[in-house]
């Protein structure tokens, strides 16, 4: 009978009942409490205990399964990802540590990362489907979207799932008719509003005329570069501009792939409502 270290107390009181009711008394092991970062104590009331709201969030499966066998035990190597095959085959009672395991949930969700990087196409599509579809429900977003565009955003999404409930925040941009925004975001630390708007209308003009050949990420990053040559700018600060306005963040996929999976007519579309925003000086919602 494996158990945690704190019912180490109470069993003699079980060994006892055990032979008072006849039945054979079973061999114990105690294994070490799983500790919350500051060493206390992981509870129901206090801590985050419950396995089905990891796999609400995202986490899956595969990652928790590793990721709990190796708190208070190791493999003896470097080796981290192990299948549940290899746990089974490998673990080892007696090498299970003696102190408690701090749960760190960054490591938890680099090691998510890791095993939603090993799913195949198919597979990694079929698991995001039911976080997509909660983004809608919660309205969030707009529509659903297809399987088939779902697996093509994989290149430019997998490296940065720390689990699949972060797809919203990632790419949920993509499936929205209004993108709200602030002029205050649209506008790089270095630039005002007037360089910002005259330079997200010249942006617009060098993406619609290389658009109108071939949208395509490597199409769109040379023109787009040599805008900034040529005007002056930091091309870091025009990329940001170009960012915001199309996806009213800061932070996202890769800029250049980012305005494929937009297509080319709602990037311009986005370019053209963040100047008129810059222009009112309001947000238009």
């Amino acid at each position: 009978m494996i158990r945690g270290e704190d019912h180490l107390s109470n069993t003699p009181k079980h060994i006892l009942l055990f032979r008072a009711l006849g039945h054979p008394e079973p061999r114990f092991a105690h294994l070490p409490l799983i500790l919350n970062p500051d060493r206390t104590k992981m509870s129901k009331r206090k801590s985050q205990t419950a396995v089905s709201d990891y796999i609400a969030e995202g986490f899956i499966r595969e990652a928790l399964v590793n990721y709990l066998a190796l708190l208070g035990w190791a493999t003896g190597t470097e080796e981290e990802i192990l299948s549940i095959e290899e746990i089974i085959e490998r673990f080892d009672l007696t090498e299970v540590h003696k102190g408690g395991a701090i749960f760190d949930r960054e490591r938890l969700e680099w090691l998510n990362g890791q095993w939603i990087r090993r799913l195949g196409p198919d597979d990694l599509v079929d698991r995001l489907r039911p976080f997509v579809a909660a983004e809608l429900a919660a309205g969030r977003i707009d529509w659903m979207p297809p399987d088939a565009e779902l697996r093509a955003l994989l290149p430019i999404i997998m490296e940065r799932l720390p689990t699949l409930g972060a797809i919203g925040d990632l790419v949920g941009f993509l499936w929205v008719r209004d993108l709200p925004a602030e002029p205050g975001l649209l506008v790089p630390k270095r630039w005002d509003a007037a360089t910002t708007r005259e330079a997200l209308a010249a942006a617009r003009e060098v993406i619609a005329d290389t658009g109108a050949v071939s949208f395509e990420a490597d199409e769109l990053e040379p023109p787009l570069r040599g805008l900034a040559e040529a005007r002056g700018w930091k091309a870091g600060d025009l990329f940001m501009a170009i960012r915001v306005a199309v996806t009213g963040r800061t932070a996202t996929p890769p800029l250049f792939d980012t305005l494929v999976a937009l297509g080319r007519e709602r990037t311009l579309e986005r370019l053209d409502r963040a100047a008129a925003i810059l222009e009112e000086g309001s947000v238009i919602r």
